[in-house]
């Protein structure tokens, strides 16, 4: 577990380095605005990429325990397996949602795109542990697939807040 955690940290590291020397590699002058325009691209890109991984890890981990039910419980359990999914939804809304917006106001965007990235990445991460207990419940032959869809749901509803938050930021 912290092997993954060092490589996030490493990789999250050379993103923001490389878009600190973008510049430098383009040889222009950069100036104050431009550099708030630049990190409200990057926040923006880093929104999306870490609420399409909370989504990709969320999947795995449910459709992990999806696989281990084998082939005749497959389709009855895949909703739950599929919740997490929409994280990486939510990041490209506000991705599209904010894009005419870097010019006129790039702090706001990249608060946007740092709000819906860390929040889609941790609540898909952990809806995904979720719905792979839920599963497992159901493959045990106790009957909880509404309870496990509703649990499963419970981590959503944190993307769905910071979603909210990006609209009514100004």
């Amino acid at each position: 577990m912290y092997k993954k955690g060092y490589i996030f940290l490493g990789a999250l590291g050379i993103v923001l380095l490389a878009g600190f020397f973008v510049p430098a590699f383009a040889q222009t002058v950069v100036d104050n605005k431009n550099w708030a325009e630049l990190m409200a691209k990057i926040m923006l890109g880093l929104g999306l990429s870490l609420g399409l991984a909370g989504s990709a890890i969320g999947l795995s981990y449910g459709f992990q325990a999806l696989l281990g039910g084998g082939e005749e419980n497959f389709y009855k359990n895949i909703p739950v397996a599929l919740l997490p999914s929409t994280q990486g939804i939510y990041a490209m809304v506000v991705l599209f949602a904010n894009m005419d917006k870097i010019e006129s106001a790039p702090f706001t965007v990249a608060g946007a795109g740092a709000i819906i990235g860390f929040a889609c990445l941790f609540s898909g991460w952990y809806q995904g542990i979720v719905c792979a207990a839920g599963i497992r419940s159901i493959l045990e032959g106790k009957n909880t697939l509404a309870n496990s869809l509703v649990a499963g749901a419970m981590p959503e509803t944190y993307a769905v807040f910071a979603l909210v938050m990006t609209f009514i930021m100004k």
